[in-house]
């Protein structure tokens, strides 16, 4: 529960549940209105009417209780959609609330008046993005696809090694590069929310899959992001300039169960 004055409010959400995927809304059916993602703030205010939030994705939200009398209580609700964590579920013993079901998440209660007016402003930061002309594969992006084999979660067939990188896993400092990361992984695909260390990126574009039904509005691609949803059959392109160290960093699934299940691999910058 909540309670507030009637006033706006930004509210920073994080996921930060091992597996579940939430579908945001207010109950009331009344839009959310975004205005930061990952990285921070957007660069203008953008609405949905649901927003659907991965395993370390960030939300911020202009959430306005201006012309709400004192006493009202708003909701805020991961919808129903269909979710493809069950079938995981079920084989690892994981048991309650599905995934996938509606379910309230925070109860707001107007609980005083607020005399100050606020008002959203309609420009929020400016954000400055690498160039797509500069990436240094533009014409072959690098692709990341997910795999399974055997219960074996992998990355291009390979599961998680200490300090292993194979050859295209190396990238160069001071380089733009563009990363596609792939969900096909045939009878057994389910969603995933992708990861990438030392890096903030932009969405360049998503292709979704047949499982897009019911979710694929909800997205919010736009801002500066690490962390990606990527559903079932989706295909997802992302661009990122490495220009700070040189080492080995993590991409990985965010899910605990898909990460510890190996869907984890290291990149390498290097000099």
């Amino acid at each position: 529960t909540l309670d507030v004055a009637t006033r706006p409010y930004r509210l920073r959400i994080l996921n930060g549940s091992n597996t579940r995927i939430y579908k945001l809304a207010w109950q009331d059916g009344r839009p959310l209105t975004v205005i930061g993602t990952d990285g921070g703030l957007l660069e203008r205010p953008m609405r949905r009417d649901y927003v659907m939030l991965a395993p370390a994705e960030r939300i911020e939200l202009w959430a306005d209780f201006s012309r709400d009398a004192v006493g009202a209580r708003r909701v805020l609700m991961s919808l129903a959609f269909e979710d493809s964590m069950g079938t995981m579920g079920s084989m690892m013993g994981g048991t309650g609330l599905p995934a996938g079901a509606p379910f309230p998440l925070v109860e707001v209660r107007v609980a005083r008046k607020a005399s100050e007016v606020l008002e959203l402003p309609q420009r929020l930061s400016t954000i400055t993005w690498p160039r797509i002309g500069d990436a240094v594969n533009r014409a072959r992006p690098r692709t990341f696809r997910i795999t399974l084999s055997g219960m074996q979660w992998g990355i291009n067939g390979r599961s998680f090694e200490m300090t292993a990188v194979a050859p295209d896993e190396a990238v160069k400092l001071g380089t733009t590069e563009i990363w596609e990361f792939i969900n096909d992984s045939g009878m057994m695909t389910m969603a995933h929310s992708m990861h990438v260390h030392d890096r903030q990126f932009q969405v360049l574009e998503r292709h979704s899959g047949a499982d897009g039904e019911g979710v694929r509005d909800g997205y919010v691609d736009q801002g500066l992001k690490d962390t990606v949803l990527v559903m079932p059959g989706d295909r997802v392109k992302l661009l990122m300039h490495f220009d700070d160290y040189t080492g080995l960093f993590l991409y990985h699934c965010h899910m605990l169960e898909h990460e510890d299940g190996g869907l984890m691999r290291n990149y390498q910058v290097q000099a």
